[in-house]
């Protein structure tokens, strides 16, 4: 079994300051905001949104109760008269332009709130003689991990931006893609929704 990928951690709840009650799962029930993926017509009953959550990046579906919502790329406060109750879906169940959006959505929450995220880059460590933590991002290998351990030294970064500038990627992206890669395979290990996101760091 891989160890944690970072040196320490310690359990931070990752609820926001609102906290949603008119949540289907007690998961959900810390989550402020839905990013709007895709809106589906459900005659006679209405409309439902498929989206992504806020803090804590949990796919979700939910029925409009606000004639407003009704566009792709909304961001909504979770509250009485906006949406109904949450329910978490699989990456499966998504429709074809939820899944087109889901990356960039991911994008979005990430560099809104990035010190949240920036924590994977400055404390991942080796899960093994032969494997770092780095490795869990898409595309990078071996020799890729240890440049950026070696571009990283004793300091650390400050930005997305700084790590793209020393180590030659896309940071942020990258992250992204691999938050996305857990949502259709939960059984990816270590998770890093779990450890940055869900949990904290």
């Amino acid at each position: 079994m891989r160890e944690n990928p970072f040196h320490q951690s310690s359990k931070m709840s990752a609820e926001g300051p609102i906290g949603s009650k008119f949540a289907d799962d007690d998961r959900l029930s810390g989550e402020t905001t839905v990013l709007v993926l895709d809106v589906l017509d459900r005659n006679p009953s209405g409309s439902e949104l498929q989206g992504l959550s806020s803090p804590s990046m949990y796919l979700v579906r939910a029925r409009i109760e606000d004639d407003n919502i009704d566009s792709p790329g909304e961001s909504i406060e979770i509250r009485p008269g906006s949406i109904g109750p949450l329910s978490e879906i699989r990456f499966r169940d998504l429709t074809a332009e939820s899944s087109a959006a889901i990356i960039d959505a991911v994008l979005d929450l990430i560099i809104s709130d990035p010190d949240r995220h920036l924590g994977f880059y400055n404390r991942a460590n080796n899960l093994s003689l032969k494997y770092h933590a780095f490795q869990l991002l898409p595309g990078i290998g071996n020799s890729k991990a240890m440049q950026m351990v070696k571009e990283r030294g004793g300091s650390g970064w400050s930005s997305f931006e700084e790590i793209d500038k020393s180590c030659g990627i896309e940071s942020a992206k990258l992250l992204a893609e691999r938050y996305v890669g857990e949502m259709q395979d939960p059984s990816e290990s270590p998770s890093l929704l779990d450890l940055l996101v869900r949990s904290g760091i």
